[in-house]
């Protein structure tokens, strides 16, 4: 059987501030489709078209996890604390199981068909910020932008293939602009405009793309809303890049654990990534991660530049070629 797969996304985009005992900031990208177009061809029934929205059955999803638990609060990694196991704990877990599943391409728990949501995740240390112009505030805006620029073009060239290809709606950002908006001449319109290093032929940025700043706090909005679902979408991407880095500190022990409303327990935050360091551990496997469920789901980079050029660590290979046991994988 033949198939191939088209993604129209909407791109929600999340930074930390510096990540605690490093020097490291980080950026997410989650893709999630508004539309979804899979042809299979050669199927026992012949050739057949589905179409479907995987942005709208999230969005149901969490409003049955908020209606389940009573949790109308804002979904914010960093602000999960507490020895106690609280039913909005359990609310967040059961967000990230979630998040997982849809980004799997087969083989789904939560969604009766896969979703092919993608994540990219890049960290990078905050120097040589003298290579840009402008006031203090610009230099760091504009070296961000090209951090972002860089990770957008690298998710789409290694997440989407010839099989499976995506075009961009919009990219909507947590919060409010810096003193300006990000630009999308920078980070959208280079990338098209750039001869040398075409995007590839299976990578379309919408003629009427933008880049959207909105606040994540779904009660800015009326429910039901494209804003508050959006915002929703935007706590979605917070907790997955805050599990991703749980997940990879050094000496952290996530075990899988189920916990009941009021027990006590020791890492709250490591009980609710516990789906994420499943996920990225099914690196261990080696060349047997492409036939994962995962595979191609997700990326991990480091950047840097050294001798005035820009390098990149694909965290992934790097870390299963030089731990080819797969005991431990670390970042942090």
């Amino acid at each position: 059987m033949n198939e191939k797969v088209h993604s129209v996304v909407v791109v929600y985009h999340d930074e930390t501030k510096k990540i605690e005992n490093t020097n490291l900031k980080g950026q997410i990208l989650l893709f999630i489709p508004k539309k979804l177009v899979i042809e299979r061809k050669g199927t026992l029934f012949g050739d057949m078209k589905e179409t479907y929205d995987p942005l709208d059955k999230i969005y149901d999803e969490i409003k049955k996890i908020r209606k389940n638990y009573n949790a109308d609060h804002k979904f914010h990694f960093s602000s999960i604390s507490g020895e106690k196991w609280t039913k909005y704990n359990q609310a967040e877990k059961e967000l990230i199981e979630m998040a997982v599943d849809a980004l799997k391409s087969e083989r789904n728990n939560v969604f009766s068909n896969p979703l092919f949501c993608k994540m990219a995740i890049i960290f990078y240390p905050m120097t040589h910020l003298n290579s840009y112009g402008g006031d203090k505030k610009e230099k760091e805006l504009r070296y961000h932008e090209t951090l972002l620029r860089m990770l957008l073009k690298g998710a789409v060239h290694y997440l989407y293939d010839k099989n499976h290809s995506v075009e961009i709606l919009k990219i909507i950002s947590d919060g409010g602009p810096y003193h300006r908006k990000l630009s999308e001449d920078r980070i959208l319109w280079r990338l098209i405009d750039d001869l040398i290093r075409p995007l590839r032929d299976y990578v379309k940025i919408s003629p009427t793309s933008e880049i959207v700043h909105q606040s994540s706090q779904h009660k800015d909005f009326k429910e039901d809303t494209e804003e508050y679902i959006h915002a929703n979408m935007l706590q979605l991407a917070d907790m997955l890049l805050g599990s991703v880095i749980h997940s990879c500190y050094k000496g952290i022990k996530i075990a899988n654990k189920k916990p009941k409303i009021g027990e006590e327990v020791v890492d709250k935050r490591g009980i609710i990534s516990f789906p994420v360091k499943e996920m990225i551990d099914k690196r261990k496997r080696g060349s047997n991660f492409e036939y994962s469920s995962h595979y191609k789901s997700f990326s991990l980079s480091k950047a840097e530049i050294i001798n005035g050029e820009w390098v990149f660590e694909n965290i992934m290979a790097k870390e299963i070629e030089i731990i080819p046991d797969g005991r431990q994988i670390t970042l942090i």
